[in-house]
């Protein structure tokens, strides 16, 4: 029994190396097919392979490789679903290569589909499609002559020219001729001549020549009038050149002429810091030699310009210096134009620094002594408030025998604040907007503005009394947020409605005190001869 058992395990052994043989024979002779691209052979040869050995899935591999290059990638998948459940390690990563090789195809197929459907509808996304269809397999020249023959009949010549100054067609002598031959085509010379322009242009402003980068841009500007770089470039340059010659010319002026300029400003916050440091120490030279337009000129102007400014209570400090030394001069001189200088300086400390007790008590010394001085008719300055326009200025004469006359504007807060320029009117129509989504936001506004002429009369030191008319000029504004085509939100605005405009006539009477150069008043106005509004004031007479 033992010897039969060793008889047929020495035959099933001798078995197992002829099959094998067998199927190493088989799969050495679809290699060479393979190598020599003979897929029709290795559709043939694979069943043996198959055959030779059911256990393993390389015949049904190599099958869907030859359908593939077949180009039946349908048959191709069909014998990988086969062979992949009897893969080894090895085949397995075989087939998941194949795998991917049959979906490329497949992707290949339907762009070359679409460049050759969109070819005989004429369509210009054909010239895009054959070039994919080029960058997916190189060795397809043919593929790469095609987008480029559209590309010239589209004059879209940059893109026909890269594609054939890439290396896979470096050796190919008609792809080179036709590329000589592109490039010396009139659009391409103006493509070039911008393409060098604008890099001279760059390079200029490397070498801070500005005015030359200028005119380079401007080269590559007359190529390609709209480009965005070129401008973008040329705007740039224009700046730089407008900061060279600023800090050329290194005055006030002409850092505030760069600040002011149209340049794109680059170096705003070193000339803001400039002209800071310079308007501060124009401003401390003039007070120092009491050149009070020259102080407040600078100051003033350093203040509107930096309101957030670290010097700010330096000025104003430095300001009331100036003046209280000038007050203290001319309060011991004996005119009455002497005082009255006195009281304008102790007023411009009281607007600039803010009262105290012992600035009233000297601007009231100054007041009886110009008093005492003389008496004359005198003018004066006043700020006048009512509930409906708090911010107003009245001005005029209070004379101690003729009756005087007196000029006062009020306004609110609100017609001081901007607006759109576009309307509104009561019906909700919107003109000359830009934005199609306007939504209102509920709030209001009204502007107001009161516009008088009147006289005084006095009636008995230091009493007077005023009477006039004019004009009270209103407009509505409603609030409105806007928003663009996307629904975004883009600003608020404050827009005038058209139909709540009116001009109404005003009157006002009252009665004005002025003690000293020191002047209150109170009284009322009536608009339309309907509604009435109290008003209250304070300012100061001056010596006519």
């Amino acid at each position: 029994m033992k010897a039969i058992l060793t008889g047929l395990l020495l035959v099933f052994s001798v078995l197992a190396v002829a099959q094998t043989d067998d199927f190493l024979t088989l799969e050495t002779k679809i290699k060479d097919h393979i190598k020599n691209g003979r897929w029709d052979e290795v559709v043939v040869t694979a069943p043996d392979l198959v055959i030779a050995d059911p256990t393993k899935g390389n015949g049904y591999y190599y099958a869907a490789l030859a359908f593939l290059k077949l180009n039946q990638p349908e048959k191709a998948t069909e014998y990988l679903a086969q062979a992949e459940p009897l893969a080894d390690e090895k085949l397995q990563a075989s087939i998941e290569e194949l795998r991917k090789e049959i979906l490329s195809y497949r992707a290949a197929n339907q762009v070359l589909e679409s460049a050759e459907k969109q070819e005989k509808q004429g369509d210009k996304k054909a010239a895009d499609e054959w070039k994919r269809l080029w960058e997916m397999d190189k060795s397809k020249t043919e593929f790469a002559l095609n987008a480029v023959d559209l590309y010239v009949e589209q004059k879209n010549y940059p893109q026909a020219l890269d594609i054939l100054k890439d290396a896979s067609l470096a050796k190919d002598a008609g792809a080179q001729t036709l590329y000589k031959r592109i490039n010396n085509t009139p659009e391409m010379n103006r493509i070039n001549g911008y393409n060098e322009a604008l890099a001279q242009g760059k390079q200029n402003m490397k070498n801070g020549n500005f005015s030359t980068a200028i005119s380079n841009f401007s080269t590559a500007l007359r190529f390609q009038s709209n480009d965005a770089e070129a401008i973008k470039q040329k705007k740039f340059a224009e700046d730089e050149l407008a900061w060279q010659t600023t800090r050329k010319t290194n005055t006030l002026e002409s850092f505030e002429t760069y600040l002011k300029g149209n340049t794109l400003r680059n170096h705003k916050a070193e000339a803001d810091d400039i002209v800071q440091r310079a308007l501060i120490r124009f401003g401390n030279k003039a007070a120092s030699e009491k050149n009070f337009k020259d102080m407040e000129y600078y100051f003033k102007k350093y203040q509107q310009q930096y309101p957030n400014g670290s010097e700010i209570a330096a000025t104003r400090q430095t300001m009331c210096n100036a003046y209280q030394a000038a007050a203290d001069t001319d309060k011991n001189k004996k005119t009455a134009y002497d005082q009255k200088q006195t009281i304008t300086y102790l007023n411009r400390i009281k607007s600039i620094c803010s009262g105290t007790p012992a600035l009233e008590s000297a601007i009231k010394t100054a007041n009886r002594k110009a008093i005492r001085y003389g008496r004359p008719s005198r003018g004066f300055i006043a700020y006048v408030y009512d509930s409906l326009a708090p911010i107003g200025l009245s001005f005029g004469t209070i004379n101690n025998r003729k009756i005087g006359m007196y000029v006062s504007v009020k306004a609110n807060e609100a017609l001081f604040k901007g607006g759109s320029f576009y309307t509104v009117n009561d019906q909700g129509v919107y003109e000359d907007n830009v934005m199609d989504d306007i939504r209102p936001t509920g709030a209001t506004r009204t502007n107001h503005f009161d516009g008088m002429i009147g006289l005084t009369k006095k009636i008995a030191f230091p009493l007077w009394l005023y009477a006039g008319g004019g004009v009270n000029y209103s407009q509505a504004y409603i609030e409105v947020d806007e928003y663009n085509d996307s629904g975004r939100f883009v600003e608020t605005e404050w827009i005038k409605n058209t139909d709540q405009q009116f001009f109404k006539p005003v009157v006002e009477a009252g009665a004005i005190i002025d003690i000293g150069g020191f002047q209150i008043r109170g009284g009322g106005k009536m608009i339309d001869f309907e509604d009435i509004y109290y008003t209250v004031g304070v300012g100061f007479s001056f010596r006519r």
